[in-house]
């Protein structure tokens, strides 16, 4: 068997034969299909950079790794999607399950990750913007500023630049993307404030200590008036980390600030309930709320037992 063979990246059927391996042995406990034509050896873990090589060993030549792969290889989180996404300036396609294709008339601005030509952030995020609607395109956007990939104004910038099909929306998302979001539930939060027509919150505002070093960090605040607004996911369930979190929140309550602490159930099942409950909570703190507040969240946060 010639040693150039890597069976530890992806290669396909022909280049398989080629060095002295037959079909049967390809389907034996020695290869895993990765797709139709694309084999790897079965000990080599699945993960989307294999699955995005063996895409490329298949597809037309000229395959740039973009939309929601891109988004993946780059550290943006998006909804899942079952394909590997190519895309080409040229009018090609492919059959094969599993890698989905697009075509474009303008080049594309690309950069190499993981050794793979795939789309910069800023185009990524400009493709996204027509399979995706505004929050979750805003969380990919979060992802890439906090990652130092790009800045909000790069992304807008780009946006505006390229112009075309969801441009527009793609602008919009990079203003409303914000450095230090750690998490897509924290966009979420913040964004159900914003398109409701509350004020906008401080992401990840910093507690210092007199030494200048940062004791604690507060998921959104309204510094002026001591409201946090958080979010507790699942792994605050953990004994340990409750006791951490009824810890910081006794300290930083002795001290004057006030919590509003939310779950899964509050952002997913009753938004509605939500924004109104936070509406009560900044006027009573004090800070200027409209009287009556938008409707453009409803649009985006859709209460899942209505979609059961």
């Amino acid at each position: 068997m010639p040693a150039e063979l890597d069976l530890t990246s992806p290669f396909t059927r022909a280049e398989a034969r080629a060095a002295g391996i037959t079909d049967r042995a390809l389907s034996g406990p020695g290869f895993r299909k990765v797709f139709t034509s694309a084999y790897v050896a079965s000990e080599v873990p699945d993960t989307l950079v294999v699955r995005t090589k063996a895409a490329l060993k298949v597809a037309p030549a000229g395959a740039v790794v973009s939309h929601h792969t891109a988004a993946r290889l780059w550290g943006g989180l998006v909804p899942d999607s079952p394909n590997v996404h190519l895309a080409f300036v040229r009018d090609v396609g492919t059959t094969v399950a599993g890698i989905k294709t697009h075509r474009f008339r303008r080049q594309m601005a690309v950069h190499r990750r993981h050794g793979l030509v795939v789309t910069t952030p800023e185009q990524t995020l400009l493709h996204l913007a027509r399979p995706l609607d505004l929050v979750d395109l805003v969380a990919c956007a979060d992802q890439f500023v906090r990652r130092r990939l790009t800045t909000p104004g790069d992304l807008a910038a780009f946006a505006h630049q390229y112009g075309g099909q969801g441009s527009q929306l793609a602008g919009r998302a990079a203003t409303l993307s914000r450095p230090r979001v750690e998490s897509t539930t924290e966009t979420r939060l913040r964004l159900l404030m914003v398109l409701s027509g509350l004020p906008e919150p401080t992401v990840n505002h910093a507690i210092e200590r007199p030494d200048g070093t940062v004791e604690y960090r507060l998921d959104l605040a309204f510094e002026a008036v001591k409201l946090a607004i958080e979010y507790d996911g699942r792994w605050h369930d953990t004994p340990e980390q409750r006791a951490l979190d009824e810890a910081r929140r006794e300290d930083l309550a002795a001290r004057g600030w006030r919590f509003v602490v939310l779950r899964a159930e509050d952002l997913f099942e009753t938004p509605e309930l939500t924004v109104a409950a936070l509406h009560r909570e900044l006027r009573e703190r004090g800070v200027p709320v409209p009287e009556m507040l938008r409707d453009e969240w409803r649009r985006h946060f859709i209460p899942r037992a209505l979609t059961a």
